[in-house]
């Protein structure tokens, strides 16, 4: 009886053992599966639209008073822009320029806005906001079109309207200042991903450097002192709100992407 009871339980351990290791080997396969599904070749896109959202970290003159609050004898000497942090929006077309998909032509457009009290508290002594509208062009190399994964690194070269308003606290009121447009001729560069969820849409995440006003910066008197230029631009005899200002900041930014022409393989 010893010896058939010690038997059967072999059988069961056996039995369970087999039956377990069946089903870790389906889920090692279908782990395998997903991953290989990540980089089996398919199709790359003839063309991507992506929209993306962003959050802005200003750099140099655009870091404000030492990354603190703004601050008016700063801004009104032309030592800074006066605002560091701000958002933006950019709508992008991206067109392959050869088969195989890995340049790309980049045609942009970008709407960002920065202001003195975005993230950080009001400052006592006023506040600053810039708009600033760009078109870009530029070229961007896809490490991996042909495949859901999609790392990428591009530039472009910027045309950029920037305008904007200000309101300084004196001892009685708020002296109101409004920047007026100014265009200026700068560049960005970034590094970024898009995983692609089917043939149709995906998602992006990067980094980007832009810098706005490489080329015709300025610096002018306006015959109104409540309209001002945006004075970046330092000349002799100096003017109020005028100095060598670089608008210049690192963004991060996600959002989607809409897929046309691509085709996702799968294993099976």
């Amino acid at each position: 009886m010893y010896k058939h009871l010690k038997l059967i339980t072999y059988c069961i351990f056996f039995i369970s053992t087999v039956v377990y290791s069946q089903k870790d080997t389906s889920y090692s396969f279908i782990a395998t599966q997903r991953i290989q599904n990540l980089i089996v070749p398919g199709k790359a896109p003839r063309f991507t639209l992506q929209i993306s959202a962003f959050y802005h970290n200003g750099l140099m003159d655009l870091a404000d008073n030492a990354n603190t609050n703004f601050s008016k004898s700063d801004f009104v000497n032309g030592r800074n822009f006066g605002t560091r942090y701000g958002y933006g929006f950019m709508l992008a077309g991206k067109y392959a320029l050869h088969k195989k998909g890995n340049l790309r032509l980049v045609a942009a457009g970008y709407f960002n806005r920065f202001e003195s009290n975005f993230v950080i508290s009001k400052s006592p002594e006023g506040k600053v906001g810039y708009n600033t509208f760009s078109g870009a062009l530029g070229l961007e190399n896809s490490f991996n079109p042909d495949k859901r994964f999609k790392p990428y690194v591009g530039g472009e070269i910027m045309a950029t309207l920037i305008n904007g308003s200000a309101s300084l606290s004196t001892d009685s009121t708020e002296f109101n200042l409004n920047i007026k447009n100014a265009f200026r001729l700068g560049f960005n560069v970034n590094f970024g991903f898009e995983y692609a969820f089917n043939n149709n849409v995906g998602i992006n995440l990067g980094i980007k450097l832009s810098h706005l006003n490489v080329l015709l910066k300025d610096s002018k008197e306006s015959g109104d002192p409540a309209n001002i230029n945006l004075n970046d631009k330092y000349i002799k005899p100096e003017i109020p709100y005028s100095g060598w200002k670089q608008f210049f900041y690192s963004s991060f930014y996600t959002g989607f992407n809409i897929y046309f022409g691509m085709k996702n393989k799968k294993t099976n």
